[in-house]
């Protein structure tokens, strides 16, 4: 009987509130939350696709470095196209450890001629069958100063290429 007196009774309409209260402070934090949780969706989209353009931009100047090593040791005769224009397409371009990163487009307007055009766009997929693509245009001037290196890339401020 003793025990039965220091117990205290709660009142029946107070046996409720902690569980009202418990749900108001959850609301509370999940409203908090909720848009900290859609910035870092966008961040993480943003983030990939960054990552995408830059891989699209890689495989541009590696399309650049194919056409110039085509011109300088290799035959871009056996490209597609004719004697002002050559193409070449390389499908599903794959990394060193066997990942397919993307597609690359060369193209080479007056291979033959004194001022080769080269552009190359490199083409990643992004979303579903939309690609992020990046093009690279380089025109080449004949050094003429070592046969290792008969083209050269020159940039705004006349930066060239080659050996010495």
């Amino acid at each position: 009987m003793r025990n039965m007196r220091n117990r205290s009774f709660k009142k029946p309409e107070d046996q409720g509130f902690i569980l009202i209260f418990a749900v108001i402070i959850m609301t509370f934090l999940l409203l908090l939350a909720v848009p900290f949780l859609f910035q870092q969706s966008n961040e993480q989209k943003l983030t990939e696709k960054s990552f995408k353009s830059l891989a699209a931009s890689s495989l541009a100047e590696a399309g650049v470095e194919r056409a110039i090593w085509e011109l300088n040791n290799g035959n871009i005769s056996n490209w597609e196209g004719n004697y002002l224009q050559r193409t070449l397409t390389i499908s599903n371009f794959q990394a060193s450890g066997g990942d397919v990163v993307g597609d690359i487009e060369i193209e080479v307007m007056y291979p033959y001629e004194g001022y080769p055009v080269i552009e190359a766009a490199g083409k990643v997929a992004f979303v579903g069958q939309l690609p992020v693509s990046r093009l690279t245009r380089v025109v080449l001037k004949s050094s003429g100063c070592h046969p290792l290196f008969d083209y050269s890339v020159f940039g705004n401020n006349e930066v060239g290429l080659g050996s010495y």
